[in-house]
């Protein structure tokens, strides 16, 4: 049984137990970077929240030998701890731009990977990546969550993209506050190691205050400036993952740039999941002209 088949008969075996009044679907859904996922989605009559519940850890539970119905028990209790609080949630305010002006902000995807997908969405192109529109909707129960902004959601605001980003380059520093980290705290705090850590000075951890989606918080202004100014140099960045980057000064320490991109990529093929990989490639901040570049390219971001 591959996991479509099994998708089939959990739907079955969970329709039984909800009732006529459910319909359900086994749903292929398109994530970040184009990874697919197989996902249940279940929607009761009269309602419009359909909670989507991803099936791949539940199927490899059942290969490794729990109950289809033990499995089956543990996706209907998923589905009514998450549709309650949300089938509660007011979302008439979304649909008035000025109560959802200071809930805007920004992630940072690569473009290639997410061509399809960004086809209606209010975009704005990086180098090799795209700032995608997000609203944040928070919930006393379930926490927050963020809404991707469309096309469809800007014609329903009457509001157009400049509009948007505008707005966006304003709130998105403030909703999301710039968090940086040297590296050898962050691993100071994972290992509980202080051995030889110290010695990693200047190299920081750059993401937002939530250290989610937060790669992007590198594009604030001043981030990049403050740091090269700092250090009166030049700056590598490193792509980590869409949750964060790592900013390198390049200060005479004799980095080698092939070196560091063949580690991105291993690491990139090795250790970040397909959905959170960012880039294979390396960029340089260049603090004379305040402008990021794809090292070793002519290709430049215009303004940090």
């Amino acid at each position: 049984m591959d996991i479509k088949e099994f998708g089939k008969v959990l739907a079955a075996e969970v329709k039984d137990i909800l009732g006529a009044d459910y319909h359900i679907e086994v749903s292929e859904v398109v994530k970040n970077n184009g990874v697919i996922r197989n996902a249940l989605v279940i929607r009761k009559e009269g309602e419009f929240v359909s909670p989507t519940i991803y099936l791949e850890s539940f199927f490899e539970d059942f290969k490794n030998g729990v109950v289809l119905m033990n499995v089956v028990g543990e996706v209907v209790k998923m589905y009514h701890a998450s549709s309650v609080p949300a089938a509660g949630m007011e979302m008439d305010f979304f649909r008035d731009f000025s109560e959802v002006s200071g809930r805007m902000y920004y992630k940072l995807v690569n473009y290639e990977k997410n061509r399809g997908s960004l086809k209606d969405i209010p975009y704005r192109k990086v180098l090799d990546l795209a700032m995608v529109p997000l609203c944040r909707v928070d919930n006393d129960i379930i926490g927050s969550g963020n809404i991707t902004v469309t096309n469809t959601h800007l014609k329903m605001w009457e509001i157009s993209e400049e509009e948007l980003w505008e707005n966006i380059k304003d709130n998105a520093p403030k909703l999301a506050p710039v968090k940086i980290r040297g590296l050898a705290d962050v691993l100071q705090r994972i290992t509980g190691c202080e051995d030889e850590l110290l010695t990693m000075c200047g190299i920081y951890v750059v993401s937002n205050d939530a250290d989610c989606l937060g790669a992007g918080a590198v594009l604030y202004p001043g981030v990049l400036k403050g740091l090269a100014e700092d250090h009166e140099c030049d700056l590598y960045i490193v792509p980590s993952s869409i949750h964060e980057v790592l900013v390198l000064p390049d200060a005479g320490f004799g980095i080698d740039a092939d070196n560091l991109r063949s580690i991105i990529n291993e690491v990139n093929t090795s250790t970040v999941g397909d959905e959170e990989i960012l880039s294979d490639n390396l960029y340089v901040y260049r603090s004379d002209s305040d402008r990021i570049f794809i090292a070793d390219s002519e290709e430049e971001c215009l303004g940090a």
